[in-house]
Parts: structure tokens; sequence; C-alpha cells
């Protein structure tokens, strides 16, 4: 899956922020540097990438776009999941 761009509307950004202390830049950090990426439903996908730690990013996919949902720290199950498939 190719991501050509990531988009985050600013209500997204500040409750992502507030909630769960994820900066925007984290979440484009971790899209865009090999994240394991499974599909969830038709258009929706969830990414485990590498920021400052690893997160997990749920996010719509429309062409080569990221629409993002909502991110948060990623469980122990899926840092392991994310260190077995990306070591």
């Amino acid at each position: 899956m190719k991501i050509s761009e990531i988009l985050i509307e600013d209500k997204i950004k500040e409750k992502i922020l507030y909630k769960h202390n994820i900066r925007a830049s984290e979440i484009r950090e971790a899209l865009l540097n090999n994240p394991l990426v499974l599909k969830i439903s038709n258009n929706r996908y969830i990414g485990i990438g590498n920021a400052q730690s690893v997160i997990t990013v749920i996010f719509e996919m429309i062409k080569n776009t990221a629409f993002i949902i909502t991110s948060y720290s990623s469980s122990d199950a899926q840092r392991k999941l994310y260190k077995r498939k990306r070591g």
C-alpha cells in the first residue's frame, strides 16, 4: 500500500493530542516509515509504526490518501506483532 498524503482534521488532531498525547508529526512519521498495515474493513486500516514510540493509527484510505480517524499508543500485543513483522 502506498500512502502519498496524510490528512488529519484539526478537531481530530486536537483530540488525539489531548486524549492520547500523540502529535500529528508522530502519526506522519509512523505511517511513512514502513508501518505494519492491516485491513480491518472496506476502506479502513490499522497501521502500527514507530515514531518516538510504537503507535497505532486507524485511518481510511481513499486513493493514496490516508484520512486519520484516531491514533493511540500501541498495546503490548500490537507492539509484539509489529516487532515480529517488522523486526
